[in-house]
């Protein structure tokens, strides 16, 4: 009987990490979540800073999931 293979984590989390940072940056760059009718339009962030923002928040939260689905392989590969 062979051992089953474990996930690597470290390949899933910079996987989702770089797939969170594009997701976020593009967010920013096509402006999807931009609000120009509000009273806070004035005092928006420079494009370059908004791309940086949420791709690190996307990046962040991306390879949270990452991990989670790697943990969840990790568990399921142990009961079979």
């Amino acid at each position: 009987m062979t051992p089953a293979r474990r996930p690597r984590f470290l390949p899933f989390i910079l996987t989702g990490a770089v797939l969170g940072f594009v997701v976020g940056a593009a967010v920013a760059d096509f402006g999807w979540l931009e609000d120009t009718s509000g009273p806070l339009a004035q005092m928006q962030y420079s494009p370059t800073t908004a791309v940086g923002y949420l791709g690190l928040l996307g990046a962040c939260l991306f390879a949270l999931l990452a991990a989670l689905l790697a943990l969840a392989i990790e568990r399921a590969s142990r009961r079979s």
